[in-house]
């Protein structure tokens, strides 16, 4: 299992990120975990946080997929993997952001959990 935190950002950020844990809540497998959403806000930008326990590469699909028809509407997500890795879904292409989330697992599952 690998572990995440998802920061969803943008002007509707809570809304979005209500939905975004919906979808992953909805496709969760076996021992997969969807934390509620928190939001963090500031003067300037309002973060609405969702973490994610997850096995395999299907929580990275459903995150794609989602954020893809929501990107002409300004929506930024940005992945914090367990391992310290940092994505920002617009600087990667699906298939980076899948090896992303299987090298995580791949880490923890060897009890790892540390850079590489």
């Amino acid at each position: 299992m690998g572990t995440a935190v998802l920061e969803v950002s943008g002007s509707d950020a809570t809304r979005w990120a209500a939905e975004l844990r919906g979808a992953l809540a909805a496709k969760a497998g076996p021992g997969d975990e969807v934390s509620p959403v928190e939001v963090r806000r500031s003067a300037e930008l309002v973060v609405a946080v969702i973490g994610l326990v997850f096995g395999g590469i299907g929580a990275a699909k459903t995150i794609w997929d989602w954020w893809q028809s929501r990107r002409p509407q300004g929506v930024s997500v940005t992945i914090l993997l367990s391992d310290g890795t940092r994505v920002t879904l617009s600087d990667v292409s699906s298939g980076e952001l899948e090896i992303a989330f299987q090298q995580v697992e791949s880490r923890q599952a060897e009890g790892g959990n540390q850079n590489g």
